[in-house]
C-alpha cells in the first residue's frame, strides 16, 4: 500500500497555537472534518478554507507533526471598533470583518461607530451595511490609521455632507469634538498634535475643525464661546 494511504499516518490529534481569545475547542471543531483522513493527503488550502469561513482569524498556517498530528497555527483579529446592530453590539477588525456580537460595551475600550445601519452580521464576515457600502470602505480606512489612538475615542459619528461625500465626526473620551471632514491620512497626525498642544496648555474642551486648510477650535461652554480660534 501506497505510504499516502497508509492508516499509519492518519489524523488523530489536532493541535492549536497562538489562540487567545478563540478556544482551541473551537478551531478543533471546525477542523474535526479532516479526523482519520491522512496527514499527507490533506490539502492545507482546504483547512485554511473551513476555518476563514466560521471564525474570526487574521491568518491560517498549517503543519503537521507525523504520524498522526495535525498542526493549526492561527493569528486572531483584534477589535478596533463597534457597531450597533439589534440592540447589541458588533465587534470589528480593522479589515470590516466581525470578530464577536456582544449585548454589552463593559469591558472594551474601542470607538462605538454611529451613522451606519447594520441589517445582518455574523462571525467572520463582513456585516451588511444600508446603503453605505462605500462609506464603510472609506471608515475602514480611517480606522487603520487611527488604531495608534483609538483607545482615546468614545465614538467615530459617520454622516454624508450635500455633496455625497463621507465626512467623519471622532470624539475622545476627555470630551473633545474633531470634526475630520472626508478622511485623508494627513489628517490623523495633525489632530493628534493639536489635541495634545489642546491638553497640555488647558486650552479646555472644545470642537477642532480640521476638514479644510486651516484648522479651527471652538471652545465649549466659557467666556467667548463661539469665536473661533486657530490652535
Amino acid at each position: 500500500m501506497p505510504v499516502i494511504y497508509s492508516p499509519l499516518f492518519a489524523v488523530k490529534n489536532i493541535q492549536v497555537l497562538g489562540n487567545k481569545n478563540i478556544s482551541s475547542d473551537e478551531v478543533i471543531k471546525v477542523a474535526s472534518f479532516f479526523y482519520n483522513k491522512n496527514l499527507l493527503m490533506i490539502k492545507k488550502g482546504d483547512v485554511q478554507k473551513a476555518l476563514y469561513e466560521s471564525i474570526p482569524v487574521k491568518e491560517v498556517q498549517i503543519n503537521y507533526r507525523l504520524p498522526h498530528t495535525l498542526v493549526i497555527c492561527i493569528k486572531e483579529r483584534e477589535i478596533a471598533a463597534a457597531l450597533p446592530y439589534l440592540g447589541s453590539f458588533v465587534l470589528i477588525d480593522s479589515d470590516g470583518i466581525v470578530v464577536k456580537i456582544v449585548p454589552k460595551l463593559d469591558y472594551l475600550a474601542v470607538p462605538v461607530v454611529t451613522g451606519f445601519n447594520v441589517t445582518h452580521a455574523s462571525v467572520a464576515g463582513p456585516p451588511v451595511i444600508e446603503n453605505n457600502a462605500d462609506s464603510f470602505k472609506k471608515f475602514l480606512e480611517l480606522i487603520s490609521a487611527v488604531s495608534p489612538i483609538a483607545s482615546e475615542l468614545s465614538e467615530i459619528h459617520v454622516t454624508v455632507d450635500e455633496s455625497n461625500d463621507t465626512a467623519f465626526y471622532l470624539y475622545t473620551l476627555d470630551g473633545f469634538k474633531v470634526f475630520l471632514g472626508c478622511y485623508d491620512d494627513k489628517k490623523i497626525p495633525v489632530m493628534e498634535q493639536i489635541l495634545e498642544d489642546l491638553r497640555k496648555n488647558n486650552r479646555g474642551k472644545g470642537e477642532l475643525n480640521i476638514s479644510g486648510d486651516t484648522p479651527v477650535f471652538k471652545p465649549f461652554n466659557r467666556e467667548g464661546e463661539g469665536k473661533e480660534g486657530k490652535p
